[in-house]
């Protein structure tokens, strides 16, 4: 399907069970997050050997980690031993594991490689080999900054994946992604299926009437539409004299180095499929991770990267960038609760896209394909 062709026609959205089903859910979790690249978060979250992030994804507890030579481990949050949970989530900060990951059952210990070293009063005439029980390995990789496990038994290589798509952040290299540093984040539970909160992402018919801010700021959206299909990666020009994505244009933020001039008044959006939505500005960076947490609940993280330079600075002021997407996310979380409430009414069965809603009828194709159902083109 062409996003850009000059005729459209009315396409189908998805059914209502598919954003309200558990059945769905838990298909949802084997062909698409436990068997696709997902992004946790940022590398730079667990600088050093020993660090580590433990996350919930879509039910499975995950830790990953460093090794002694500073390489990324990830491992399932399970001990060989009875299946204890090893660690907590870490929530916005990380853990510091020292040389071992130790169970608080009966203290069994693993290495950062996930090799078990350690098993108090298991006698060694026991006939029992440390080897063959160490910790169940997780693909772990990194791209542009952004930390990607893989549950799947045979993954595709990282960048191979992340450069398959209608949308993708590979485009950006420009921005220096991977130097950038989490200055400010904002972590929000919202009562809506990940799938309304993507689809919400990709559309601007409802700019006009939930985003009046946002209209000030890109004027293309205020009539409905994200992207005029002329500039370089789905970019949107921001009002003339606009050099920052605040509500004036301004701010005391310094520009990124290395960007187009016409970057420097632009507002880049994209979506890295299933879970990472990325928003650029002349100055700073903010990404959305999506959590599923079942059929109607999503974790998204909201996190604003800087150069570590502008962290560091005395006069370091992210509050206007900040301010302005905390109040569109705020507005957002509203009506993507309402359209979760509503897709699950017996009456809805489904609805339909106007042209303007194409880039949500691809990503429901997407969908459709990893789910292994017919597509609709």
């Amino acid at each position: 399907m062409s996003l850009t062709a000059p005729t459209w026609r009315a396409r189908p959205t998805l059914a209502g069970a598919d954003y309200t089903s558990a059945a769905v859910h838990e298909l949802e979790r084997e062909r698409i997050w436990f068997d696709r690249w997902i992004c946790i978060g940022r590398a730079a979250e667990l600088p050093s050997p020993g660090d580590a992030l433990v996350r919930d994804l879509a039910g499975e507890s995950i830790i990953v980690t460093r090794n002694r030579d500073g390489e990324l481990r990830a491992f399932y949050n399970v001990c060989a031993h009875r299946g204890t949970k090893l660690l907590d989530e870490t929530g916005d900060g990380c853990a510091h594991l020292g040389k071992v990951i130790k169970c608080p059952y009966h203290a069994w210990a693993f290495d950062l490689d996930g090799r078990l070293v350690g098993t108090p009063n298991v006698a060694e005439d026991e006939g029992f080999d440390r080897a063959a029980y160490p910790l169940h390995p997780i693909a772990v990789g990194a791209y542009a900054g952004f930390l990607f496990v893989h549950l799947g038994e045979s993954p595709r290589p990282l960048l191979d994946e992340l450069a398959d798509g209608t949308e993708s952040i590979t485009n950006f290299e420009r921005y220096g992604l991977e130097e950038l540093r989490v200055g400010v984040r904002l972590t929000y539970e919202v009562a809506a299926n990940w799938k309304i909160v993507v689809e919400n992402y990709n559309e601007c018919l409802h700019c006009p009437t939930i985003h009046p801010e946002l209209v000030q700021i890109v004027p293309l959206y205020r009539f409905g539409e994200v992207w005029d299909e002329e500039t370089r990666d789905d970019g949107n020009w921001m009002v003339d004299g606009a050099s920052s994505f605040t509500r004036t244009g301004t701010s005391t933020l310094p520009p990124l180095p290395g960007l187009l001039e016409e970057d420097r008044r632009m507002y880049y959006g994209t979506f890295q499929f299933p879970n990472l939505l990325l928003n650029l500005h002349p100055d700073a960076v903010m990404s959305y991770v999506l959590y599923p947490r079942g059929p109607g609940h999503t974790t998204v993280v909201s996190e604003f990267l800087f150069r570590p330079e502008a962290i560091a600075a005395p006069d370091f002021a992210p509050e206007p960038v900040v301010e302005l997407w905390d109040l569109i996310s705020k507005q957002d979380w509203v009506v993507c609760e309402r359209a979760q409430v509503g897709v699950g009414s017996r009456s809805f069965r489904g609805g339909v896209y106007p042209r303007k809603d194409r880039f949500l009828f691809d990503f429901n194709e997407r969908w459709r394909a990893e789910m292994g159902r017919p597509t609709v083109d």
